[in-house]
């Protein structure tokens, strides 16, 4: 039996600024092209909401370490340009 690694599973939530949906819309190609690199990653994803109201996003991933986490949550598109208020990242 061969070996494979082991990564660790990590939950990244992308709370939304206020008044940053405008600018999620201009990146949304540009966050799904992102987010497609980490396809054989991403366990589950998908926006979060208050009632009608989007609230952010929330992507579980298997990646190897919290270094690896971190770089995912803070690279994305989004928080790059200022979308997000603040990323929790949990294990």
């Amino acid at each position: 039996m061969g070996c494979q690694a082991v990564g660790m599973e990590f939950l990244c939530y992308h709370r939304d600024r206020p008044g940053s949906l405008g600018l999620r819309h201009e990146l949304l190609e540009e966050h799904w092209s992102y987010m497609d690199r980490f396809a054989a990653e991403m366990i589950a994803r998908g926006p979060t909401f208050d009632g009608e109201r989007l609230t952010g996003s929330l992507h579980i991933v298997d990646l190897p370490d919290s270094a690896a986490a971190r770089a995912f949550a803070f690279d994305e598109p989004g928080y790059q340009a200022g979308a997000y208020r603040d990323v929790l990242i949990r294990r």
